[in-house]
């Protein structure tokens, strides 16, 4: 297999100085990713030159026959099917693009973001250049379903011969297991260092102790095109159009950490982690260290296997993550278990493929594939650009639909989004379901005669309460106090006429607060990254951060704090990681127990927990990092355009940029239209704060006329 040799360490460092240093008065120069040793990572390789089967084709047997159990149905309407046209990936990506020509001297970090968006172009050596000009086609259609169907373990040789998810009441399921690890073992062979020399020895990666998971879009896919799932019957076997390998792995919930802890491997490689270097300059970070070892942009995985649920066999669910929402789910040990939930039904459109009851694992049906996070607002905006659906949405269209000489984003590939509104429209609603069912707020009291007010959020998920990618989504606690019907005080008041809360530090957008109104950070649950490279505690620059100054999200049960650092996952206050900031009780129990004072004497307390997936703040800096009027960083620290030309800013004046500097107008009336902030539509919940929880508090008189607190229904 052609691999391109590693320039050697002193030579790395060298360029890696050089392309650092932002004062260079020169133009950048492309650099092939291939090439390009700052974003290597292990796995599967774009000189692989692998080719995935469209999404089209699997349809043919996997769609349009049962919405209920197919793949098909819920698959188009996620935000994998989706994650090509999601708009506010477009736009961070070229603000990535930007700001890896200031830090790195190329725009090449950006296939950090084009790796898991688009796995079947970059796979294909379609995401450089890495503006996504090259891409076409099915490329469009996401993560789609060859791409983890053809996914092995890594880890095959150690890891569990039976996961908690696994259901194996017929022999022939070991036996098949074996030909799966078989096959993985052949695909190993294939795998290289980038030096190049081997990446396995004895079936290991060269750095077992540090290297144990496979993040951050380190895809590992098979040369083999035989299908990969977890279900071994005979008769699927025989039936299907195609050859299947039975693999434990898509059930465990080793699986999805390959796109859901996310770290930024081009800042590890050019040495600014403190990670020791095991190899003494022989091989790259990135391939001695998992990636939740260094520089964090998201942690979904991490926070997982640190919870109950990710630990031995699972945990039960919480209570009421079973009642307030139509969940059956009474026990969680894998990502799988709540995200592809079983049902009953066929998962291909033969009547022979997939019984309902199955010889081999009669205690699971096919999983249905929701893939549902809370992104409810994107699904929703997407289904609204059809002119034949339900929803249609002139402005949206217009503002999505301006082409690829525009955006770059071109929705007639792949698939596309004509007739799938009814698909998306779905993805939507079980979101907002995922929503509804991720919090509670209960163990309400107030005492009138001192004002003392104590609750509990309880975080009902098995990863922290919010959790993902973290600019632009935040979680925040609205409190207010009333006495005799009038509004006394009120804690994280939101603008619905400016779109923001009120009182926030250092955003001009955000109103000034009124006397009886109170902002509270601590309410506000979010991420708030960190940037040595900028100077900035506080930066939306997620490809130059280099740590977090902020994250207060609420952990889920069974929280492992003394593990968390290491994985960069600890709770983080005032700038710096504080895993006592929640006691040993919540962590245990997966909650924030708060105490709060209020105006004495109120008669009435409404406490209300709201998410809002994206916020006016993060789409305001998008919008001026795009247009280059930002005024809070200029990416040159004497002024100067580190592209070499006259202007400031790089996304105006180069070329490299020429289809995708039209998003910094593009989201912002993207976002301001769907906030209702133009006046003609109403507000779609997710950009505007959506209600995950609410509880409130209010006397009641009893029979021999005495007062008594009560609290109210949740």
């Amino acid at each position: 297999m052609d691999r391109v040799v590693k320039i050697g360490l002193l030579g790395a460092i060298l360029l890696a100085t050089l392309a650092f240093s932002p004062a260079l008065s020169r133009a950048w120069e492309p650099w092939p990713l291939v090439a390009d040793p700052l974003i290597w990572m292990p796995g599967s390789q774009p000189v692989d030159r692998l080719k995935l089967t469209s999404a089209e084709q699997c349809l043919k047997c996997h769609g349009d026959f049962s919405p209920a159990s197919e793949p098909g149905f819920a698959w188009r309407g996620s935000m994998m099917a989706q994650a090509g046209r999601d708009p506010l990936m477009w736009a961070a990506l070229t603000v990535a693009a930007q700001d890896a020509i200031w830090a790195l001297g190329n725009p090449n970090a950006a296939d950090l973001c084009l790796r898991c968006h688009f796995p079947a172009g970059w796979l294909a050596g379609r995401t450089s250049p890495s503006n996504g000009s090259a891409l076409t086609g099915n490329d469009f259609d996401g993560i789609s379903c060859d791409l983890c169907h053809r996914m092995w373990d890594p880890f095959f040789a150690t890891a569990e011969q039976a996961s908690p998810a696994c259901d194996e009441a017929d022999p022939g399921s070991a036996s098949a297991a074996r030909l799966t690890l078989a096959a993985d073992a052949v695909e190993a062979k294939k795998i290289q260092l980038f030096d190049p020399a081997d990446f396995y020895l004895d079936n290991q990666p060269k750095y077992p102790a540090s290297y144990r998971e496979n993040g951050s879009g380190q895809f590992y896919i098979s040369h083999n095109t035989a299908k990969r799932g977890g279900v071994i019957d005979a008769k699927v076997a025989a039936e299907s159009g195609h050859t299947t390998l039975y693999s434990r792995y898509h059930k465990s919930r080793n699986f999805c950490a390959t796109c859901h802890d996310v770290s930024n491997s081009a800042l590890a490689n050019l040495g600014l982690s403190d990670l020791p270097d095991l190899s003494q300059g022989e091989d790259l970070l990135s391939e001695q260290y998992s990636p939740a070892n260094y520089f964090h942009i998201e942690r979904t995985f991490s926070e997982f296997m640190l919870s109950a649920y990710g630990r031995g066999r699972g945990a039960a669910t919480n209570q009421e993550f079973r009642t307030q929402g139509t969940t059956d789910i009474a026990w969680a040990a894998s990502c799988q278990d709540c995200h592809m939930p079983q049902v009953s039904g066929r998962n291909a459109n033969s009547a022979g493929l997939r019984p309902v009851r199955s010889k081999e694992q009669p205690n699971s049906g096919p999983a249905r594939h929701e893939l549902s996070g809370g992104n409810s607002w994107l699904p929703r905006i997407l289904a609204s650009l059809d002119p034949a659906g339900p929803i249609f949405d002139r402005r949206n269209l217009e503002l999505l639909g301006q082409g690829p000489d525009r955006l770059t984003l071109d929705l007639r590939q792949g698939l596309g989004l004509k007739g799938e509104s009814s698909a998306l429209l779905a993805a939507s609603e079980r979101a907002l379901e995922q929503l509804r069912v991720a919090a509670t707020i209960k163990e309400l009291q107030y005492l009138p005669e001192t004002g003392a007010l104590s609750l509990r959020i309880q975080n009902n998920t098995g990863h922290k309460l919010l959790t993902g990618f973290p600019e632009g989504r935040r979680m925040f606690l609205n409190l207010k106090t009333y006495r005799q019907g009038r509004l006394i005080d009120e804690i994280n008041p939101y603008s619905m006429t400016a779109g923001t809360l009120k009182g926030l530090p250092d955003a001009a957008s955000s109103p000034p607060l009124q006397k009886t109104e109170r902002y509270l950070d601590e309410l506000v649950y979010q991420v708030h990254l960190r940037s040595e490279l900028t100077g900035e505690e506080q930066t939306s620059h997620v490809l130059l951060a280099s740590s977090r100054s902020k994250d207060n999200r609420i952990p889920p049960k069974g929280f492992a704090s003394a593990a968390a650092a290491t994985r960069l996952s600890e709770p983080v206050w005032q700038g710096k990681s504080a895993t006592a900031y929640f006691s040993a009780a919540e962590y245990s129990g997966g909650y924030d127990q708060l105490q709060l004072q209020l105006p004495v004497g109120a008669d009435r307390v409404q406490i209300s927990l709201y998410y809002q997936g994206v916020s006016r703040e993060y789409i305001e800096f998008l919008r001026d990092e795009i247009n280059g009027t930002a005024g809070s960083l200029r990416l040159d620290a004497k002024g100067k355009n580190p592209a070499g030309g006259s202007e400031t800013y790089t996304v105006q004046s180069d070329p490299f940029f020429a289809q995708l500097k039209g998003w910094g107008d593009s989201i912002w009336e993207l976002w301001h239209h769907n906030h209702g902030l133009t006046g003609d539509r109403s507000p779609l919940p997710g950009i505007a704060p959506l209600l995950m929880s609410q509880a409130e508090w209010s006397p009641v008189r009893s029979v021999d006329g005495k007062k008594r607190q009560v609290q109210a229904k949740d």
